[in-house]
């Protein structure tokens, strides 16, 4: 007897309530999976109309949309070369950092700037001009080399892009080692007031200057002394007396700067002293 009511009991009709609550259930998971499609469909979409217009709306088509600014003489052509730009390029796989060293390393410019513009795609470059200071001469591996010499005494390659030096000044036997010096030298060329002409930079280290109004100045060579060499050049240089400016033939050794030799050429020889035995 028992028996038969378990049976009886396990048939039971589920109530209304429960059903209800079933239907609910099924239908919250059927909105959460069409919810979850749609979702999934929006990426898909979206995603591939960003790709399609990454790819051919942000595209820069041709030279024209390659833009020169900050007056340096280069042509479009030329940094065009070297960015090794193939039109048509997409817009975002230009990396502005990567361009700006390139172009810096590879052409005649003190600095670059790159930036992308996107309505329209354009590549917007601004290069500042190299400024060269002096006319430089340096020993390669070919022999002897001309180049120019900025403010910071860097190298600049012979270039029809580069102007011409804003001074006479001619750097002899020019090298890295020493370009710290030869910037210092070329940055105080005003208070030098245009007698500067050369700076010789020898194999031993050591650094000559030649001057218009003092002759050879020999500052050794040790950079720790540059600065307190100018100063003692510029004090002499008003200073000394006119009688002892003998500039073509004297020279003058500022290895120590507080202790100055001013060495004057040996007094021309007479006829009378020749004849006497």
């Amino acid at each position: 007897m028992s028996r038969v009511s378990t049976n009886k009991s396990s048939q039971r009709p589920v109530s209304a309530q429960v059903a209800r609550r079933r239907d609910l259930r099924r239908q919250r998971r059927q909105t959460l999976l069409l919810q979850l499609w749609r979702f999934v469909a929006m990426l898909l979409l979206s995603g591939g109309f960003s790709w399609i217009l990454l790819r051919h709306g942000w595209t820069l088509r041709s030279p024209e949309a390659v833009i020169l600014t900050g007056g340096a003489a280069l042509e479009t052509s030329q940094v065009i070369e070297v960015a090794k730009l193939r039109f048509p390029h997409p817009l975002l796989e230009v990396s502005p950092g990567e361009l700006e060293q390139q172009l810096v390393r590879a052409l005649p410019v003190h600095s670059a700037h790159v930036k992308r513009r996107m309505l329209p795609a354009r590549l917007v470059i601004s290069l500042k001009p190299e400024i060269p200071i002096a006319r430089a001469e340096r020993r390669g591996p070919a022999g002897r080399e001309r180049g120019l010499l900025n403010a910071e005494g860097e190298w600049i390659p012979l270039s029809d892009a580069v102007p011409e030096p804003l001074t006479d000044i001619m750097v002899r036997g020019w090298n890295d080692q020493q370009r710290n010096q030869v910037a210092a030298l070329l940055q105080q060329r005003n208070r030098f007031a245009g007698m500067l002409k050369a700076i010789v930079l020898h194999p031993d280290g050591n650094i000559s200057l030649l001057t218009t109004k003092l002759g050879r100045i020999d500052l050794g060579g040790e950079p720790a002394l540059l600065n307190a060499q100018i100063e003692t050049i510029l004090h002499l240089n008003n200073t000394l007396p006119e009688h002892l400016r003998q500039a073509r033939q004297s020279s003058l050794d500022l290895s120590n700067p507080d202790r100055p030799e001013l060495q004057l050429p040996a007094p021309p020889v007479t006829k009378k002293a020749k004849k006497e035995p």
